[in-house]
């Protein structure tokens, strides 16, 4: 069984059951390396203190995702992540913009039900950060994560 994603409404931290440390703003990269080794995929360093993981494996809202945790001078700061529907319509191998369109719409109401706040066009902001799911046009996907304040 895949471990599942779920949202803290209260600080925004992330449990991954099977995991044993929640994740949140200011986690080290060390220990979530660590805790998350068995799901880890990738790591894209800058070179400028902001350092990106990757992992797969997981599931939000009962359906497949991977997520990407962004790292600031070693200090977590922003989980991404994208959910893998079933069905969706597929053109040379990528998502076609309905099927990206379907997975925003889910996002947004799986994260304002975990969150207990409606995710909208431009995101929600909490005293802990912020939340949003969108269309990016640039990379023509899915855009959905939390980014904490401070």
């Amino acid at each position: 069984m895949r471990p599942s994603l779920t949202f803290d409404p209260l600080d925004g931290s992330v449990a991954i059951s099977g995991v044993p440390i929640r994740l949140r703003g200011g986690l080290s990269r060390e220990a979530v390396s660590s805790a998350l080794a068995p799901l880890y995929r990738s790591s894209l360093d800058h070179g400028n203190g902001y350092e990106w993981l990757s992992f797969h494996g997981g599931t939000f809202g009962g359906h497949p995702c991977g997520f990407a945790l962004l790292f600031r001078q070693g200090s977590m700061t922003e989980i991404h992540f994208n959910v893998m529907l079933p069905d969706a319509e597929m053109e040379n191998g990528w998502p076609t913009k309905g099927a990206i369109d379907d997975e925003v719409a889910f996002a947004r109401k799986e994260l304002s039900t975990q969150l207990g706040a409606e995710i909208g066009d431009r995101g929600v902001t909490f005293s802990w950060g912020a939340a949003w799911s969108t269309f990016d046009p640039k990379g023509f996907q899915a855009s959905s994560g939390v980014r904490y304040a401070g």
